[in-house]
């Protein structure tokens, strides 16, 4: 039987719509680069012929983004839509967006940062499972490894496990655990906190990533997540590196993440939930792509992430 939250595997020559829901071009070659890994992988990519126009740190109008997203969303042609960058304005779309196909297929939507929010926002409102992947202005950074794992998941192969790599931390382990998984950028996460947009956390594994922030936000952010019960409710999280690859001071790293990761042990001290961190997901080369929505297992001796 076809679960109807799972969209159909892409195949060769489907199209991918680009749209751009939060920020501006800020870089033409990521741009014309990302088209062309489409291109070679036999995809059709479909954007605007004028691109957009840009209104200060947005794409275009709220209006604007609104409409090429529910288009592109309906549009029978199109079999999944592709964010262009993260940055912000996703949060600002939030109370106009409607995912209902009306009958139509499941279509992927993919993207990370701060398309977080429209991750967030299909699964509250279809049960969907979209893609946490890489935007178009990434491909051109993204990883051999990554990007092999992001077109697994468009042709419908999304369910293999993900072994960890070495560098895994295992900061709580135990046994198995299991439930939907969701998440994705931190900042994202916490902005939607307080409004009618909140996600269901009960029962569920939580992934977060993050970049560019010092460590008193990221400390601030993780205490209003667990000052709202967040860590309470869910069954593990998964956290990303947190510092993206520009920084390459082996000693600053390991400062950093014994200071941001101490920290989520600490606010998780009466819970016995596992937590995994430097997952390869996020702002990052090896940005894996993993299914919002799908049911995963955390298996902490294996160090192994599961889907089903």
């Amino acid at each position: 039987m076809t679960d109807p939250r799972l969209p159909a595997p892409l195949k060769r020559g489907d199209v991918i719509g680009i749209i751009a829901p939060a920020g501006q071009i800020a870089n033409t070659h990521e741009f014309e680069t990302g088209l062309s890994i489409l291109n070679e992988m036999g995809y059709e990519p479909r954007f605007p012929r004028n691109l957009w126009p840009g209104t200060g740190y947005l794409a275009d109008n709220d209006s604007a983004r609104s409409n090429e997203l529910q288009r592109m969303w309906l549009d029978d042609e199109v079999a999944a839509v592709m964010t262009l960058r993260g940055g912000y304005g996703c949060l600002r779309l939030a109370p106009q967006l409607n995912f209902d196909l009306r009958g139509k297929k499941a279509k992927f939507l993919i993207g990370f940062s701060d398309i977080t929010i429209l991750h967030t926002l299909l699964f509250q409102q279809t049960g969907m499972i979209s893609l946490h992947g890489p935007v178009l202005t990434t491909l051109c950074h993204s990883s051999l490894p990554a990007l092999e794992r992001f077109f697994a998941c468009l042709a419908g192969q999304f369910r293999k496990p993900i072994e960890a790599p070495g560098n895994l931390e295992i900061l709580r382990g135990g046994d198995d655990v299991c439930g939907d998984l969701i998440g994705g950028n931190l900042s994202s996460m916490v902005s939607l906190l307080g409004t009618p947009f909140v996600p269901e956390w009960q029962g569920k594994i939580l992934f977060l990533e993050e970049v560019g922030e010092p460590l008193y936000r990221i400390d601030r952010m993780l205490m209003q997540l667990s000052l709202a019960g967040v860590f309470n409710q869910v069954h593990g999280i998964i956290l990303g590196d947190f510092m993206g690859d520009t920084v390459q001071d082996t000693l600053e790293r390991m400062r950093f993440h014994e200071q941001a990761w101490g920290r989520i042990v600490e606010l998780t001290a009466q819970s016995s939930i596992p937590i995994w961190a430097n997952f390869p997901i996020g702002h990052m080369a090896d940005n894996l792509t993993l299914p919002h929505g799908a049911k995963a297992t955390m298996d902490s001796y294996r160090a192994t992430l599961s889907f089903d």
